[in-house]
């Protein structure tokens, strides 16, 4: 479509946007007895507006919620409220919120609970709205399809209704307010109003996260430098996270409070990449050896990936991804290993066994054990191309379901340039098309965050990263495409606008800003540093395409990813942390214990940032204020 002409006309009930003459939706009338809503309507953009709504109260009024409301007349084909809804959640059987109403009543979300503030999305077969507020809106949001229209809503005071999600599968009471206004009182709520034809399904809300983002002032500021960060890494793996068991050397999931002090976690304790990470640790510490010459790194380091080898690899070429059953056994038991955790070991095993290379110690084996997951997955890839979601130890496919699988991209994709195999390279193909399709048809990916079942931002992480290798491997300009797209799924997670929290709790405490974190999936709403997994995906982005903007979100991540690190001195909830850890969930909405956070000082957001620095020859993109 060309640039199209845009117009509004107002009539006394209802302001009416046109495109090229073409009617795209209207801005509904707020009524009430002692309240009078004026609109002021500027054309920012290209198809975007800002709209902002003046309440005038002419006497007092109690028990007042003011509305500003946007109707497309026209059924919608998918709709979309940032990091809770993707078409109402229609994959996966938890309990996470489900469709846009309950009972004909629409689900109302906290601004805080939404990526974009305030921010609700819709398309039809031609074109597609966007609605969110401007930062500092203090109140909610709600999508409400009908049969032949769908509408858009921004309320205020804040509100969430019927229900408020409040844990995994769990809800409580609505939260409910409304205003006491005097006579007199003037209110204004500004809002933007983006619509963008639809060229392709499920992608025009790109638009609205480009100007959304453009809304905020960010300017980088790290609260740290890479130089501490690293050192404080390095030590909370050594010295915190270190375990030795049985014939078991490597690192705990986590710390958890167990009063008087931090412990390990009793449970799951050993786990090879996701929550664990570590592989990752390991290789970290084979760097530091290679940065500083320290011998204790490179002994742990080495240490931790030789008893892996040594005893997680199976016949087939599969691998135990916990190491709590091979704890005292000959041969593990059955247990499932999924390919999150497969492409991980893979992946790190590659690399392990070059960087110890570097350390000038030969560890052959630790390419073959990773060889071998990628020969497994080369001989039992299904037909379509998917590569499974979780397998028995015996090599019989377990679940083939959502997106995991696709974690098993990368390595093949390295396997393919260390050996020159074709069959690494088909594989590979055939998988990325067979997930990237999924997130194409469906608007979203699923099962990749292991603790839940549904839709997440993890599973699109080696979607990412898997584009991005096949476009330098083939320069097919089509893989670059599709590396766009997924960043801005996993963009959809991530935190525009800063929420400020009340005095008392501890993301106030902690001066904690939500501006850059993402949030976990539709079944878990917390914010977490997990982008750190894919910042430097975004940062070749912003080189290959020329766009600063995944420079800028990239950077963002990294200031998030730092709050909430221990120094040695930092006290959270009255408790003192060791050096390097970080809580796992910042709960920056009514989730869990709301607007606190989780205090579990989990392994993988330390391995996350070593991956990052020994990724990175120039830290000054993340120490420095650069745009």
């Amino acid at each position: 479509m060309g640039a199209q002409r845009w117009e509004w006309k107002s009539n006394h009930e209802t302001t009416t946007f046109y495109a090229d003459h073409l009617p795209i939706g209207i801005i509904l009338p707020f009524t009430h007895d002692h309240i009078t809503a004026t609109d002021e309507l500027t054309q920012i953009g290209a198809g975007v507006f800002s709209w902002v709504r003046h309440f005038q109260v002419s006497s007092s009024s109690i028990n007042v919620r003011l509305l500003m409301e946007f109707r497309v007349p026209r059924p919608m084909t998918y709709g979309l409220i940032p990091s809770v809804s993707y078409n109402g959640n229609p994959w996966g059987p938890g309990q996470d919120v489900k469709g846009f109403t309950v009972d004909g009543e629409p689900w109302t979300f906290a601004y805080h609970r939404v990526a974009v503030c305030g921010a609700t999305y819709s398309e039809n077969d031609d074109w597609s709205v966007a609605l969110f507020a401007a930062e500092g809106f203090t109140g909610s949001c709600s999508l409400h399809p009908a049969d032949q229209q769908v509408t858009h809503r921004l309320l205020w005071p804040e509100v969430e209704t019927p229900r408020v999600y409040s844990a995994r599968d769990q809800y409580a009471a609505a939260y409910e307010t409304a205003a006491a206004l005097e006579a007199g009182a003037v209110i204004s709520l500004r809002a933007y109003l983006v619509f963008t034809p639809v060229q392709e399904p499920r992608q025009a809300w790109r638009t609205m996260l480009d100007i959304a983002w453009q809304q905020h002032e960010y300017q980088h500021q790290p609260r740290f430098t890479c130089e501490e960060l690293w050192n404080w890494g390095v030590q909370y793996a050594t010295e915190s996270l270190w375990a030795e068991e049985g014939h078991f050397k490597g690192f705990s999931i986590g710390l958890a409070w167990e009063a008087p002090d931090w412990s390990q976690s009793p449970d799951m304790k050993y786990e090879i990449g996701w929550c664990g990470q570590n592989a990752s640790l390991a290789n970290a510490l084979l760097f530091d050896y290679l940065r500083s010459g320290n011998q204790a790194s490179l002994d742990k380091g080495l240490a931790a990936l030789d008893s892996w080898a040594a005893y997680a690899p199976l016949a087939n070429g599969l691998f135990c991804c916990h190491f709590d059953p091979l704890i005292g056994l000959e041969h593990p038991k059955d247990n499932l290993q999924d390919g999150c955790n497969l492409g991980g070991a893979a992946t790190y095993f590659f690399e392990a066994h070059e960087l110890a290379a570097r350390c000038g110690v030969e560890r052959p084996g630790y390419q073959t054990l990773a060889f071998g997951i990628c020969d497994f997955f080369v001989k039992h890839q299904f037909e379509d191309g998917n590569l499974g979601r979780a397998w028995h130890n015996d090599g019989t496919c377990a679940a083939t379901d959502g997106t995991t699988g696709c974690f098993l991209v990368p390595p093949l994709l390295t396997a393919f340039q260390l050996s020159g195999q074709d069959a690494y390279l088909t594989a590979a193909k055939r998988a990325f098309a067979f997930y990237m399709a999924g997130l194409i048809k469906h608007g979203f990916t699923a099962a990749g965050a292991l603790d839940t079942h549904c839709i997440d931002k993890e599973s699109a992480i080696p979607l990412l990263r898997s584009a991005l290798m096949l476009y330098r491997l083939t320069g097919e300009a089509e893989y670059l495409q599709h590396a766009v797209h997924a960043a801005y799924y996993l963009a959809s997670w991530q935190w525009q606008h800063t929420v400020h929290y009340a005095p008392g709790t501890a993301l106030a405490e902690l001066a904690y800003d939500t501006f850059g974190g993402t949030s976990v999936s539709t079944q878990h709403h917390h914010i977490d540093p997990y982008a750190l997994s894919f910042l430097d995906a975004w940062l070749q982005l912003a080189d290959l395409t020329g766009n600063l903007v995944w420079k800028q979100r990239a950077q963002a991540v990294w200031s998030n990813g730092m709050l909430g690190i221990s120094d040695g001195q930092l006290r959270v909830m009255g408790k003192l942390r060791p050096v390097g850890s970080q809580d796992e969930g910042f709960y920056h909405t009514r989730w869990g214990n709301p607007f606190n956070v989780s205090q579990w000082l989990v392994a993988w957001p330390t391995a996350f940032r070593l991956e990052v620095l020994r990724s990175l020859t120039d830290w000054s993109l993340l120490d420095a204020a650069k745009p």
